[in-house]
C-alpha cells in the first residue's frame, strides 16, 4: 500500500540481541492476565486488539517482519514453541515436511531462558485457571478483587517459573530441553 502511494520505507534496525524472546514472553504474561484476571469484555478486547496490532506492525517496521515475528511477537513465538511437540515439522521454506517422534522437537537446540519461562507460564496459567475455579480456592481467598487476583496469579506463575529453573539447575538444562539456556536472567 505504501509503495503505491510512493512512500519509501526504511531499512529495518538490527533487533537487539539482549532482548531475545523476552518481549513475546512478557506479552504472553499480559494476555494471560487479561484472560484470567481482567476477564475483559468486548470493548476492552477491541482496544487491546487494535493496540496490539498497531504495536506489532510498528515493531515489524522497525526490526523487519520475520525478525520481529521470530523473536518478539507473542503468538508466533508461543505457537512455534508448541510446534516442538508436533509429529511433523516444516523443514524448509519450500514446504518440505518431516515426520518425527511426538515431542522430540523439545530436544532440539536453541532454547533460551525466555523459552523456558514461556513454557512454564503456559503450563502454570492453565493450572492456575483450574485451581481458581475450585471450592478450596474460594474458601482460602474468597472472590478476590482485581488487585488481589493479580498478585495471586503472578505469585503462582512466578513460583512455577522458579521451580522450572530450579529443576533445570538440579538435573541439568539439557534434561528440560533448554540446552543453550544459562540462567533465568539470560536470553
Amino acid at each position: 500500500m505504501l509503495r503505491r502511494l510512493h512512500v519509501a520505507g526504511w531499512a529495518p534496525a538490527d533487533y537487539p540481541e539482549r532482548l531475545g524472546r523476552w518481549p513475546a514472553t512478557i506479552g504472553f504474561a499480559a494476555f494471560v492476565w487479561l484472560e484470567l484476571v481482567v476477564v475483559a469484555g468486548p470493548s476492552i478486547l477491541f482496544v487491546v486488539l487494535i493496540g496490539y496490532t498497531a504495536f506489532t506492525l510498528a515493531m515489524m517496521a522497525q526490526f523487519g517482519r520475520d525478525e520481529w515475528r521470530s523473536q518478539g511477537e507473542t503468538f508466533t513465538v508461543w505457537f512455534r514453541l508448541l510446534g516442538r511437540l508436533a509429529w511433523f515439522r516444516l523443514v524448509d521454506e519450500d514446504g518440505r515436511v518431516e515426520r518425527r517422534a511426538f515431542g522430540s522437537g523439545l530436544l532440539e537446540p536453541g532454547w533460551t531462558a525466555a523459552d523456558v519461562t514461556l513454557a512454564a507460564l503456559g503450563v502454570s496459567s492453565i493450572i492456575f485457571d483450574g485451581l481458581s475455579q475450585t471450592q478450596t480456592f474460594f474458601d482460602l481467598f474468597g472472590a478476590p478483587a482485581i488487585l488481589e487476583r493479580t498478585v495471586l496469579m503472578f505469585g503462582f506463575l512466578g513460583i512455577v517459573v522458579a521451580l522450572a529453573f530450579l529443576v533445570a539447575r538440579t538435573v541439568g538444562l539439557a534434561a528440560i530441553g533448554a540446552g543453550s539456556c544459562r540462567s533465568p536472567s539470560g536470553t
